[in-house]
């Protein structure tokens, strides 16, 4: 996956003898971005013991199970902001407590980036400006585009310090 993000960053930078280098897009700078975190996170699902899934650091915290469906709703639902409408069926707002099951923690996480890498490519660079309206602030679409890496990076911290505390060394780190 490391290797997919370096060749999705770089390549649009590399300059053949025919063709003068193309700029990415914001769009691209987002997948690529969006990709390696997913990594991350999906590396971190993998590390992490079935049995630590309701592991939570106080009461009235977020489980591990739950900060990832947390990322999963979150990103399904700012990046539906964008204007593409959510998978038929889907109840994000239930989606958080929905499962402690490791395998459809992963299914959803992998989903979510899906849709949300699908909806970001949607938005054509004319439409970057355009104006959405959320419960906790208007954007233009380029800053929503920001939150959604944003919120999924913030919240890949969280699991890490998770992981940490439970004496599980994230596995790109090599180190404790």
């Amino acid at each position: 996956m490391k290797n997919l993000l370096y060749i999705l960053l770089i390549t649009p930078f590399l300059a053949t003898a025919q063709e003068a280098p193309q700029p990415t897009t914001y769009q691209q700078e987002f997948a690529g971005s969006m990709s390696y975190s997913q990594d991350q996170i999906i590396k971190l699902i993998g590390a992490i013991p079935q049995d630590k899934y309701t592991w939570r650091p106080a009461e009235d915290v977020r489980s591990v199970s739950e900060v990832i469906l947390h990322i999963a709703a979150s990103t399904y639902n700012l990046s539906s902001a964008l204007g593409t409408p959510l998978p038929e069926g889907l109840d994000t707002k239930n989606l958080e407590k929905s499962t402690t099951n490791k395998d459809e923690i992963l299914k959803a996480i992998n989903d979510a980036y899906a849709f949300s890498t699908a909806a970001v490519a949607s938005v054509k660079d004319e439409q970057m400006n355009d104006m959405v309206t959320l419960p906790f602030g208007t954007f233009t679409k380029r800053s929503l585009i920001m939150i959604i890496a944003t919120h999924s990076y913030e919240h890949k911290g969280q699991l890490i310090a998770y992981t940490r505390v439970n004496g599980i060394t994230p596995p790109w780190s090599g180190s404790n």
